[in-house]
């Protein structure tokens, strides 16, 4: 992975979830060496290209001055981290740049949300775990084969790794949460797959999970075609209906993935849900992104950026 120097405008930018609302986020980097075949964020106006990372080296500096200025309006109550990189994938550059941009959030009782195919090394589990009432740290388990990973994933860590790390993430306080996403037609969506996943995040400790099927943001049905297995590209794309930009599998298969794992997830005693917005036209809730016991933010934050 080839990592150059970029800049941007302003540290904490305005976001919004659909299911959430507004929301702040703090991105490390532009793009991701996670490479994920199924990845949108690759294929983003201003990606770099593949083999590459534009990694913003001032972000902790620009972002303690943004927390401390306080501007029109006071900091967010909470900011979610890596919306489009991941913070704990690329190498000692991009580590340090999250752990400094971690530091300045939690010491001033600013709630974090990440998300994370990489490990998150043992002093930032610590930073972490003291303000453990102000984070939340989702792990993405799609499958515990470590095939699917090289695959599919092929910059991110293997499946034994992410447990490792959700037992980690349990010892110092705090309680992940898992997304079984996404689930990707005749791929890892099977009955026994599924189940095999829920199994070993419940015999850790896990109590809820979300899962999330795959859908095709304009570009990634090509990026599919040039990167995921050559014999499962044409069942997989065909699994799909033809028209507009942002595709779904139909919504009764969808439905039907949903009750089948929830019913597996019954028998293992964990509780499995889907988020909506990006599950359109199917039973869903919230994502689970803000922190346990911080609020939700509403409304525009559009005066922290001004």
């Amino acid at each position: 992975m080839r990592i150059l120097g970029a800049v941007k405008k302003h540290a904490l930018s305005a976001g919004h979830i659909g299911c959430v609302g507004d929301v702040t986020t703090l991105n490390v980097a532009r793009g991701c060496a996670g490479a994920c075949v199924f990845c949108h964020s690759r294929c983003l106006p201003g990606a770099p290209d593949a083999g590459q990372l534009l990694l913003y080296f001032d972000l902790p500096q620009q972002l303690r001055g943004e927390v401390e200025q306080r501007r029109k309006a006071p900091p967010p109550s909470y900011v979610v981290f890596s919306t489009a990189s991941d913070g704990f994938l690329g190498g000692a550059p991009v580590l340090q740049v999250t752990r400094a941009c971690l530091e300045i959030l939690l010491n001033r009782d600013i709630g974090v949300s990440l998300s994370t195919r990489g490990m998150i090394p043992e002093d930032v589990l610590a930073l972490l775990g003291r303000h453990a009432r102000h984070v939340r740290v989702t792990v993405p388990l799609p499958s515990l084969s470590d095939e699917y990973t090289r695959h599919w994933e092929p910059g991110a860590v293997l499946p034994q790794q992410r447990l490792y790390l959700i037992q980690r993430l349990l010892q110092v306080g705090i309680q992940p949460r898992v997304r079984i996403e996404p689930l990707i037609p005749f791929v890892n969506d099977h009955t026994e797959q599924v189940r095999d996943v829920i199994s070993a995040v419940v015999g850790l400790g896990v109590a809820e999970a979300t899962i999330g099927f795959l859908h095709l943001r304009p570009g990634v049905a090509e990026q599919l075609q040039r990167e995921a297995p050559p014999d499962m590209q044409r069942l997989l794309l065909g699994s799909f209906p033809s028209e507009g930009d942002f595709r779904h599998l139909p919504a009764k298969t969808r439905v039907g993935g949903l009750r089948r794992i929830q019913r597996i997830a019954r028998e293992h005693g964990l509780h499995v849900s889907a988020c909506h917005c990006q599950n359109p036209g199917i039973p869903a809730g919230r994502c689970p992104v803000a922190p346990p016991e911080l609020p939700t933010p509403r409304g525009q934050q559009g005066a922290l950026f001004e």
